[in-house]
């Protein structure tokens, strides 16, 4: 297998772990709500946003940091280092998130009165809070494997992590059902700490499994330099992850209060907020699916390609991540655009919601491409511009809350226009800091015509094929149907223009065949 399909073979690999956990995660959810109904769900909503905001500060960027540097060493060879950069890491993580701990268990009450406003999240509080040491721990060890390029063990331990989690839910809340919401509630969040402490120790036995053997001297950075590299990655990727959670907090509470300017009533405000942020945006997402693993295993194979000074390398991993990106934007945006209206009945029983989603969809292509070109420069050292173009990011979004949103012609629309308005200022910022900083060429007629022009053909067909169907048969499934028909011919059309080679294919399929 050739180092540049790695990656690409990574990322598939984590597709389907994702895709998988996001099912496991799904039947979770529909489980939890049957069993303590719209309230219980309301107090468990409540918690999360904290879970993750603590998790974003205490292990946010961790895993990317360590995947950077691991696969910086592994690319010179010097895996006595590798061992040093874990012990150290593992003991930053364990001294960091325990002080974290204590201050959350300690503080539990104030949390659960004047921060969340509900003493029913109390006990759920102190429960979570060992669990962010576990996900610190794991990081660093999931941060290994994704360094050494061992995918698979993550991947599959996420999915044994999320059925744990679902078995011991449906064990506690079997038991603490009559005991009312916060203890079922409590019972989840056991859950999810029981699930982070099997992954932590199954990480663990396989880490001490899958090490190199140490057969030469070879010098080791200081500890202080260790620590200094780990916190000049992990620091503004942490306050990027922590800034992204803080501005849903804000959606929640800015986005009604300007539709209500814009006239409408605080019910109807909420209905909308609900459609975007609970239906359309969510859905616009999840080809991220696709995208975010590819992110998650170009950064240290970047790493890998930038340390050994492997510039062809590099530049074809680049194009070949953003043409995947174009790929997969253009394909979800002509799918969301044709039958927005039939989506959002079947999906979310919710056809009103169509509009939305047809303006949103027309940016899946810049927000696909920011993940790609946001990894590129973790992976090569550029942290800080990351941190800089997620501030940007995040000023021109609430701009456009404050300023558009409460325009009555305008209303939610503004949102959407804010949404597309950032995308494309941070991507155009993106582009300019690698070509200003790297030696990367952008191949844009791989990376962006050829897939803009095999996706119109692909327009059109699924309309044929639609119209056909709705015209001359009684198929229940004609927009399915449509979709594959025209995902075929987009298929076919990719491959024979070149921006996606056979050969490629078959490689992450782990097959082989000549490069005819």
């Amino acid at each position: 297998m050739s180092s540049n399909m790695t990656y690409l073979q990574g990322a598939l690999i984590l597709t389907i772990a994702n895709l998988l956990t996001g099912i496991l995660s799904f039947v979770y959810r529909i489980f939890l709500s049957k069993s303590i109904g719209a309230e219980g769900m309301g107090v468990y909503q409540l918690i999360i946003p904290l879970y993750m905001l603590f998790i974003s500060l205490v292990s946010g960027g961790l895993s990317t940091s360590i995947s950077k540097l691991v696969a910086e060493n592994k690319a010179k060879a010097n895996y006595r280092n590798i061992y040093k950069i874990i012990k150290v890491s593992l003991l930053m993580s364990a001294l960091w998130s325990i002080a974290f701990s204590c201050i959350i268990s300690f503080n539990a009450d104030f949390f659960a009165r004047e921060i969340l406003k509900d003493d029913r999240t109390f006990i759920s509080v102190i429960i979570f809070s060992p669990a962010i040491v576990f996900i610190a721990l794991g990081a660093v060890l999931k941060g290994y494997f994704y360094g050494i390029e061992k995918i698979k063990i993550p991947a599959y331990l996420d999915i044994i992590e999320k059925f744990i989690r679902l078995i011991v839910l449906i064990f506690t809340t079997n038991y603490l059902i009559d005991f009312g919401i916060e203890y079922v509630c409590a019972g989840a969040m056991t859950a999810m700490v029981a699930g982070e402490i099997i992954s932590l120790l199954l990480l663990f036995i396989l880490y001490r499994k899958n090490k190199y053997s140490l057969t030469s001297k070879t010098r080791t950075d200081s500890t202080l330099h260790i620590v200094s590299n780990i916190l000049m990655i992990v620091i503004p990727l942490s306050l990027s992850g922590a800034i992204n959670t803080i501005m849903d907090m804000l959606d929640a509470a800015l986005i009604p209060a300007q539709l209500v300017k814009a006239g409408f009533s605080k019910q109807h405000s909420l209905s909308l907020y609900g459609q975007l942020t609970g239906m359309i945006l969510p859905l616009i997402y999840f080809p991220m699916i696709i995208v975010g693993s590819l992110s998650t295993t170009l950064i240290p194979s970047a790493a890998f390609s930038y340390t050994s000074k492997n510039w062809v390398a590099l530049n074809k991993k680049c194009n070949d991540s953003l043409t995947i990106a174009s790929v997969v934007g253009f394909a979800a945006t002509i799918a969301f655009m044709m039958h927005p209206k039939e989506l959002c009945d079947v999906l979310f029983n919710c056809p009103e919601a169509d509009k939305l989603l047809f303006w949103c969809s027309i940016s899946c292509v810049l927000e696909y491409w920011l993940f790609i070109l946001m990894a590129i420069m973790n992976g090569i050292g550029l942290q800080k511009y990351v941190l800089e173009s997620t501030i940007m990011n995040i000023v021109i979004m609430v701009i456009s809350i404050v300023v558009l949103m409460p325009i009555p012609k305008l209303n939610v629309y503004g949102y959407v226009l804010g949404f597309a308005l950032s995308s494309l200022f941070v991507v155009l910022r993106c582009l300019r800091i690698l070509k200003k900083n790297t030696t990367i060429k952008f191949n844009m007629l791989r990376c962006i015509i050829k897939p803009l022009a095999c996706s119109i053909p692909m327009l059109i067909i699924i309309w044929l094929s639609n119209h056909y169907i709705v015209s001359n048969t009684t198929f229940k499934y004609n927009m399915i149907l449509s979709y594959v028909i025209g995902l075929i011919v987009y298929f076919v059309l990719l491959l024979t223009s070149g921006t996606i080679k056979l050969h490629q294919v078959f490689n992450v399929l782990s097959f082989r065949i000549p490069k005819a």
